[in-house]
């Protein structure tokens, strides 16, 4: 703003200066040329003269009046002050423009109370001069004294209702205010009463600006061109589209106008840096701020590898990128799965001085982005203590200045959420059901609720309970991302091909760049691929009487991928040998058929071929399951020659044929029982019945470390014995035993496992008592983004088969890959 006041009494102090003494030195002529310089702009020369007549004629008052004045004009405020405090002794009636000079250098150099001196001695002594008032509200204002500064501002408006640089000084009083808006009234008001002094026009831009109305300021700015220097343009043009960015992270009205703000912002941008490039070091500041802004709206874009690489290139050049920006790269390293370096920038912004600043959303914001930065590099208890911290600094209710009644706080809500959904990525999937259940309790119209929450069920093997989730939350919000995705997670996991093939070309269509979205594109690649599966064994010291000594075994299946939609052809081929008393067994066979699955219902029928020494025989197979619903499975199958014949008994040319049915129990991912009953007739008349009882129970569950209780109860009886085969009249298995799961890796969907086996029981057989069994396993399994999974297990038996005790040492192998 500008405070300066008409210099009158120039011209006479002039030509007093010129009749003095102190223009011997100079002639009339070369003196008013430096005076027509120093007018003109050129100050140094008149000054140098002017020190000089100050050394030669230091009580040459008029001489110092307008070293003062020429000193002020060339911003040399400390050699004003000095000039007039060279002075003795002081003045008592210095003419208005120069003690309005003195007192807007002490002012400018901050030496505030003899600047408000000159200011009030200026009002005493020329009280129709309102720039001395307004001067002494500003200086109040830079001094920190802004109610002092407020009070006389208002009271000059009073005073002087249609002068404009009132409302001015008024409105700078203000600006140490936290709201803007005073100064924006104030200076909008100064141009409503001086609508052509440019000045005020240049004040209001400023206060526009002040108050973030940035479009409005850049716009009146274009229509006072002449007002600004390029300079300002530059930053008012990089404040609006710092604004076109903010707007483009805000909720949208139309979801195809979501990246309307965002993508206008960098097509300005790419505009806009090149051509500033070219302006030289003038504009490398303003062109850093393009840079950095940029980043917030690629961010707003989800063109997350953009924001990295943008990022990273500042870095490179050495410029450091403020802390406003740093949360939006850090979530885009995250988006990236690169959570080691969102880690570090997350605790960057947190740790500096500015958190203290945040507001609560932001605040929160960040430590979210922490928390899921630490669950994502699997560093789980630290993980818990940031968002417990960030629950117990939400709380539940909050209150709204003017309103009576408190109000629930979404943040608290989000906060919990979240909590909830660390105990299912820490493994701890009943106590997220659990949780997420009351808060859909507490908030039923919330989705993002009910969505976690039929994620979770899902992941528990629930997902028929998922589906009646998702439809609530379709029926509040149906076209929601992360309802679609959901809905297309669970139809796949029930085998809802078409649907699951709906929601993928909707959202890929809709939202490509969204991460649920990629999952769910991920999961259907993976159901479209081929399967290979192997299965492979080896007794590496055993003698049984049902698999022989250093038996072998291996089988290959091939599955398609899908035929319209539920189909898959597949076949197989498979090998088995061991050693007997009576000679060597080997068998070999082919298999071929197809798979059909569908919603609740999953068939299977193949023909085959069976070599095992006595000519090539034909064989077939028949299966289904069908589920009841999320806890029950049953099933049935049969099969002519049945691969599961003992190898011995084929050896013999004894073949079997066999059926079967079972019930499952599953009652989540923690607990499964299955019984299963299964009589086969073998050619040479022997009648085998089969029952199986196993079962599965989580005792224990941490993110790293699991322990289930294997339970293996299983009984046969023969109606013959004595065969060429092991066939007991009847016997009885009960096997429990422990198994611990050592996660020892795991990034995203890549993960190995080592796993011990540890289990005693008792085996009775009719005829021969009963004896121990003792197992003793370890095994490792490694699992690479969902399409390829192998396992190798190394077990121990020592257990008794007709009264004798036999000890055998296996190896187990089996592998599945998609492509």
């Amino acid at each position: 703003m500008n405070t300066s006041i008409p210099i009158a009494c120039f011209s006479l102090t002039l030509a007093s200066l010129l009749s003095s003494p102190a223009s011997a030195a100079v002639s009339r002529s070369e003196y008013d040329a430096l005076i027509r310089e120093a007018r003109a702009g050129n100050h140094e020369p008149a000054l140098i003269m002017l020190r000089q007549h100050g050394i030669e004629h230091p009580m040459d008052l008029r001489a110092a009046y307008d070293h003062i004045l020429i000193a002020s004009w060339a911003g040399r405020n400390e050699e004003a002050v000095g000039a007039y405090e060279a002075i003795v002794p002081a003045p008592n009636r210095p003419p208005a423009d120069v003690l309005a000079a003195v007192a807007r250098a002490y002012r400018d150099t901050q030496r505030w109370d003899p600047a408000l001196e000159r200011y009030r001695e200026g009002r005493k002594l020329f009280p129709k001069q309102s720039s001395f008032a307004v001067g002494e509200i500003m200086t109040l204002a830079d001094a920190g004294r802004a109610d002092e500064a407020i009070v006389l501002g208002k009271e000059l408006a009073e005073e002087l209702p249609e002068d404009a640089d009132a409302r001015l000084a008024l409105s700078y009083a203000y600006k140490v205010r936290p709201s803007p808006y005073p100064v924006l009234q104030e200076a909008d008001h100064a141009r409503t009463l001086a609508p052509r002094k440019a000045y005020v026009t240049r004040e209001y831009i400023d206060s526009l600006q002040h108050a973030g109305l940035a479009h409005a300021a850049l716009t009146i700015a274009r229509e006072h061109p002449e007002l600004l220097d390029d300079a300002k343009m530059r930053q008012l043009e990089a404040d609006y589209l710092a604004e076109t960015t903010r707007l483009a992270a805000m909720p949208y009205r139309l979801e195809s106008e979501r990246y309307a703000n965002a993508d206008r912002a960098l097509a300005e941008y790419e505009r806009l840096i090149p051509a500033w490039e070219t302006l030289g070091p003038s504009a490398s500041a303003d062109v850093r701020r393009l840079r950095i802004d940029r980043l917030q709206a690629l961010h707003a874009r989800l063109r997350m590898q953009d924001v990295v690489d943008g990022y990273e290139s500042l870095v490179a050049e050495g410029i450091s990128v403020p802390r406003y920006v740093l949360n939006d790269v850090a979530a885009a390293y995250l988006y990236l799965r690169r959570p080691e370096e969102a880690q570090a920038l997350y605790r960057q912004v947190m740790n500096d001085e500015g958190s203290r600043r945040d507001n609560p959303s932001e605040r929160l914001s960040n430590e979210t982005g922490l928390y899921y930065s630490l669950v994502e590099s699997e560093q789980f208890d630290e993980a818990g203590n940031v968002i417990q911290a960030a629950r117990a600094g939400q709380p539940t209710w909050r209150y709204i200045k003017g309103v009576p009644q408190r109000v629930p706080n979404d943040l608290h809500l989000y906060s919990e959420q979240t909590a909830a959904l660390g105990l299912f990525y820490a493994d701890d999937t009943a106590g997220a059901a659990k949780r997420l259940r009351e808060l859909v309790d507490h908030a039923p119209n919330n989705v993002g609720l009910r969505t976690s929450l039929a994620n979770v069920y899902t992941s528990r093997g629930w997902p028929r309970r998922a589906e009646r989730q998702l439809k609530v939350a379709e029926a509040l919000e149906p076209q929601a991302v992360e309802v679609e995705a959901g809905q297309g997670i669970t139809a796949l996991s029930l085998q809802e091909w078409r649907q699951a093939e709906i929601l993928v070309q909707d959202l890929e269509t809709r939202f490509p760049e969204e991460l649920s979205t990629q999952n769910l594109q991920r999961e259907w690649t993976r159901y479209n691929k081929a399967e290979l599966r192997i299965e492979a064994r080896r007794g590496i010291a055993s003698d049984s009487p049902v698999s022989g000594n250093g038996d072998f075994g291996i089988e290959t299946v091939l599955y398609s991928a899908p035929l319209n939609y539920n189909w898959r052809a597949f076949g197989g081929a498979g090998y088995a040998n061991g050693d007997f008393d009576e000679g060597s067994g080997n068998y070999r066979w082919l298999r071929t058929g197809a798979e059909w699955r569908g919603r609740d219902l999953t068939a299977e029928l193949e023909a085959s071929t069976h070599n095992y020494g006595h000519g090539i025989k034909p064989g077939a197979r028949m299966s289904v399951a069908y589920d009841l619903n999320d806890q029950w499975q049953v099933g049935a199958s049969a099969e002519l020659r049945s691969r599961e014949t003992p190898l011995r008994a084929l050896r013999n040319d004894i073949s079997s044929n066999s059926a079967g049915v079972y019930a499952r129990w599953r009652q989540s991912d923690h607990r499964e029982w299955r019984f299963s009953l299964a009589p086969s007739r073998f050619s040479d008349g022997n009648q085998r019945l089969a029952a199986t009882l196993t079962g599965r129970e989580r005792i224990y569950t941490r993110p790293h470390l699991k322990a289930d209780l294997m339970i293996n109860i299983a009984a046969t009886r023969n109606s013959q014995e004595g065969g060429p085969y092991f066939n007991p009249r009847s016997d009885l298995e009960v096997l429990p035993t422990l198994n611990l799961t050592h996660t020892l890796y795991r990034r995203y969907e890549t993960v190995w496992e080592q796993t011990f086996i540890l289990g005693v029981g008792a085996y009775k057989q009719q005829n021969f008592g009963t004896g121990a069994i003792a197992v003793a396993g370890y095994g490792m399994r490694y699992r690479y983004n969902d399409v390829f999974d192998i396992g190798a297990t190394v077990i121990g038996i020592n257990r008794p088969y007709d009264g004798v005790r036999e000890r055998e040492l296996r190896f187990m192998l089996d592998m599945s890959f998609r492509f």
